[in-house]
């Protein structure tokens, strides 16, 4: 039991993924960006039509990756709400994961409670067996 209940969340999650990135990866488009300090924040900046955008990212994370090119996807009716598009961060996010892993930890232990020791005289009930019910026009 519990192999296909990790099989079929891992399935669920990656088919969950695609569809509820924001800004959505469907409808999006990436650009080049370059990792800078500007004004006391380390920013991703990239311009879209010669409008230039910058997006405040994680200092912890790049605070020694200024200069570097990174890909930003955004959505074209709001350029200037992009994200970084890496695996930890935008197809991964923390939290997300998190609550998700939670809920499979919480419905699994459900699962498992109600199946694992069955009341004995569910088990009787089962072992008796009964007739199937007969067919009305037999």
């Amino acid at each position: 039991m519990l192999k296909s209940a990790i099989i079929l969340f891992v399935v669920c999650y990656l088919l969950y993924l695609p569809f509820s990135r924001q800004p959505d990866y469907f409808d999006s488009d990436t650009a080049p960006a370059t990792i800078k300090l500007k004004e006391g924040h380390i920013v991703a900046e990239y311009s879209e039509y010669g409008k230039y955008y910058s997006i405040k990212v994680d200092s912890m994370t790049y605070h020694n990756k200024i200069g570097t090119r990174v890909v930003v996807i955004y959505e074209l009716r709001e350029p200037a709400h992009a994200k970084i598009n890496q695996a930890w961060g935008y197809w991964i996010i923390p939290e997300e994961l998190a609550w998700s892993f939670g809920a499979f930890v919480v419905l699994l232990g459900v699962a498992y409670a109600t199946t694992h020791r069955p009341h004995p005289n569910a088990i009787a009930e089962q072992l008796k067996g009964t007739d199937a019910p007969k067919k009305k026009y037999d």
